[in-house]
């Protein structure tokens, strides 16, 4: 990321934002999915009713990406997380 003039750089912070929380999604997904295939097999070895599929993680949405790049924005130009706190409550 060198020599970004800073919209470069906001965007590509709004990226990386956007790939972890996706990653981070799929990664429970996967998780919640694993987790009830096994419930599914242990009812089905003890004859009993499969559980119910539990719900998803919702999917990230565009204010959950500008909340997670600014957090990355703080991070890298070092604000403190209080004042980011303050910020982001202003704005909601």
């Amino acid at each position: 990321m060198s020599n970004l003039n800073p919209f470069e750089l906001r965007l590509e912070l709004l990226k990386m934002a956007k790939d972890m929380l996706v990653e981070e999604y799929y990664g429970k997904k996967e998780q919640i999915s694993n987790d009830w295939q096994v419930r599914v097999e242990s009812a089905r070895h003890a004859g009993s009713a499969p559980p119910e599929h539990p719900a998803m993680p919702t999917y990230p949405t565009e204010s959950d990406v500008v909340a997670k790049a600014t957090q990355l924005n703080g991070f890298v130009s070092q604000i403190p997380q209080s004042t980011l706190e303050k910020t982001s409550k202003k704005s909601t």
